[in-house]
């Protein structure tokens, strides 16, 4: 059973999210943050759910509104930047885990598009509570001359809203990776997004990637959808921004092949949670024998 959750930072903005039920003792604890226009529903659409598949393998997962999403606080306009993200959503995450911390040995974050572009910036700031590694995905530094020139392009300081027929043209596959019903299933978490974070994605965020990556010091899951339309994406691609993370002790990347931006909302979503939760698996230290 999910249930809302609803902390206050130190310096008092709230963020909200869904909680699962309590897992099994000595597995990671799981932070989920989603992308650019969609709430902390985007792991939690019934039939695409990462917590459901995460709750039914022993694992509690949170997944969190970012700062402007659902019940979480806005931030002001000129702090609408991925770093003061990060900033929130770490102090955020310290105040899950006193709550939440008993019985597990760490925190693995599993994140999508923008929200894996914070995550890298959580995870350079090496924050106080115990990260264990991170999930990224839907995230690279090479997009379409197209997709730049359509985020410049929007009225400045106006959110975006993505129309159903948007989102089926910049997150989703082919016809046959998802299921007919998909866009309008997924709609539960959908959000204006704004336009400061489609800006920062395709333009400081490629400058500044690699040195906060080289900063990163924990495992690192990273994969990129084969038919990504906000994305350059190949093999290449992958293999560019895998060798960013140049202190991690490891870095497993993939290209997933039958799927687009939104992976977890594809046919082969649930593969990719299973991935997800395995890779977890391997960053929960092993005890040592007396």
């Amino acid at each position: 059973m999910h249930t809302d959750i609803d902390v206050r930072t130190p310096g008092g903005l709230r963020v909200t999210g869904i909680a699962t039920g309590p897992g099994i003792p000595d597995t990671p604890l799981l932070i989920c943050l989603p992308g650019g226009s969609y709430t902390a529903r985007y792991f939690d659409v019934p039939g695409f759910s990462l917590l459901d598949v995460a709750e039914a393998n022993g694992f509690t997962a949170i997944a969190l509104d970012r700062p402007g999403y659902g019940g979480s606080d806005p931030l002001p306009a000129d702090e609408r930047t991925f770093a003061r993200n990060a900033e929130v959503l770490d102090e955020a995450i310290a105040a899950l885990w006193a709550d939440y911390g008993g019985g597990h040995p760490g925190v693995v974050m599993i994140s999508h598009s923008i929200g894996s572009a914070i995550t890298v910036h959580i995870a350079a700031r090496q924050p106080a509570w115990p990260l264990l590694g991170i999930a990224l995905h839907g995230v690279n530094t090479l997009s379409p001359d197209h997709i730049v020139g359509a985020w410049h392009s929007m009225p400045p300081g106006v959110p975006v809203q993505f129309s159903p027929e948007q989102r089926r043209m910049f997150m989703y596959g082919p016809d046959g990776t998802f299921a007919p019903d998909a866009v309008s299933r997924a709609e539960i978490s959908a959000a204006a997004c704004p336009i400061e974070e489609l800006l920062e994605i395709v333009g400081e965020w490629p400058r500044t990637a690699a040195d906060l990556a080289r900063h990163v010091r924990v495992p690192i899951h990273y994969v990129l959808a084969e038919h990504e339309a906000l994305w350059n994406a190949d093999q290449s691609r992958v293999d560019a921004f895998a060798g960013m993370f140049t202190s991690a002790p490891r870095v497993d990347a993939t290209l997933a092949r039958g799927v687009g931006h939104s992976i977890d909302h594809h046919h082969l979503g649930r593969a990719l949670h299973l991935q997800q939760l395995a890779f977890a698996l391997t960053c929960t230290p092993v005890p040592v024998p007396a």
